[in-house]
């Protein structure tokens, strides 16, 4: 089984989160300040500020990775000139998180999405995750 999770990323050691707010209408799903405890032993070195495009069917994540880029980029089409500018000062990428019970298959992008996302111009990030189901006894 294969799930995904889509966001886009502006992070930087100078990066207000709540500016990034104001000047995209957008309400951040994640937000992380520099200096900010990440763990027992060490902080985030970098603010970041993430916006994740959720289905509307009310599931947490995404069948299709493609159709949850789709969405994500609907999202920011109208916002490409801000983001330019935010790229010239901080890190803007597209976070897919790739969860996975097995190795078979994975996410696979039609012409159409590639042109999209080159047009796009932001660099795309995929991590995999290995999330094994617990077996029925």
């Amino acid at each position: 089984m294969h799930s995904y999770l889509v966001s886009l990323r502006i992070s930087g050691e100078a990066l207000d989160p709540s500016q990034i707010t104001t000047d995209l209408g957008l309400e951040p799903t994640q937000v992380r300040y520099k200096g900010q405890r990440r763990g027992p032993n060490s902080i985030w070195e970098e603010a970041m500020r993430e916006y994740e495009a959720q289905p509307t069917n009310g599931a947490r994540d995404w069948r299709s990775l493609e159709d949850g880029l789709q969405v994500l980029l609907s999202v920011f089409d109208s916002r490409q000139r801000s983001l330019r500018e935010y790229q010239q000062k901080f890190k803007v990428f597209l976070f897919c998180g790739h969860f996975t019970s097995s190795f078979d298959g994975g996410p696979t992008f039609s012409p159409a999405l590639l042109e999209r996302l080159g047009k796009f111009g932001v660099e795309l990030y995929l991590d995999t995750y290995c999330c094994y189901e617990p077996s029925a006894t």
